[in-house]
């Protein structure tokens, strides 16, 4: 079931048959990153550290895996923003209801039967990252996604279906107030800096710099500051 929700969130994403504009291909899962001519697999033995104390080693360990699962799901969450400006480009072409409604169930017929492989690859925890992400990309949440392209009677059981399985479609991204958020935008940054992933301002344009000062002054002592923005 939690595959099918995942197959729900990304209903925008995809190429769709008879449209007037092409959309963009679907990303591959990546299995491996190369950096500098050298290999990095996603999934890898986990790494020791000597000499920290064990929070810092928490936040270590915590960021490696966070890095990995957005290597995972942040093209589908890239695809969903670019491909969503063309989808509703191609859907202000059509006139009438019905035949909206007709390419909308082409294309989620195409999805099922072409991506649905893919997408079995990702765990319920890449699952809530790519949730993020997409309201990050798109500037609307997954359930926004699936009301606005289907109708809100499925969007409240697909997401009544996916808190069973821990996952909120209507999952938003707040950088500015949510620490673990913080964090996720600290280790985008950080793939951004390394060019391990193609570069997003995002839908609202998030500021980085100007979000390290607001977290400088807010973060409270039980609280970890990202060791990427220590000075």
């Amino acid at each position: 079931m939690k595959r099918f929700v995942l197959l729900i969130v990304c209903f925008a994403i995809y190429p769709c048959l008879g449209q007037e504009k092409e959309l963009l291909p679907t990303p591959e899962i990546p299995s491996e990153v190369i950096i500098d001519g050298d290999t990095i697999q996603s999934v890898s033995m986990p790494e020791i550290f000597i000499g920290v104390d064990m929070k810092e080693e928490k936040y270590r360990r915590d960021m490696i895996i966070l890095r990995n699962r957005i290597r995972r799901v942040y093209p589908y969450a890239k695809a969903t923003a670019q491909n969503l400006i063309i989808l509703n480009e191609n859907l202000e072409k059509i006139e009438s209801k019905r035949d909206k409604r007709t390419y909308i169930k082409r294309s989620q017929k195409y999805l099922e039967g072409q991506f649905k492989e893919k997408l079995k690859k990702l765990s319920r925890n890449d699952g809530k990252i790519l949730l993020k992400l997409i309201d990050r990309e798109t500037g609307q949440t997954a359930f926004q996604l699936i009301k606005e392209f289907k109708s809100g009677w499925t969007a409240f059981w697909s997401n009544t279906t996916a808190r069973t399985f821990s996952l909120n479609l209507k999952s938003e991204y707040h950088p500015d107030i949510d620490l673990n958020d913080f964090y996720l935008e600290t280790q985008l940054q950080y793939l951004f800096y390394r060019y391990e992933i193609e570069y997003s301002r995002g839908a609202r344009e998030i500021k980085f710099n100007d979000l390290r000062l607001l977290w400088q002054e807010k973060i409270t002592e039980d609280q970890f500051f990202p060791l990427e923005l220590r000075e």
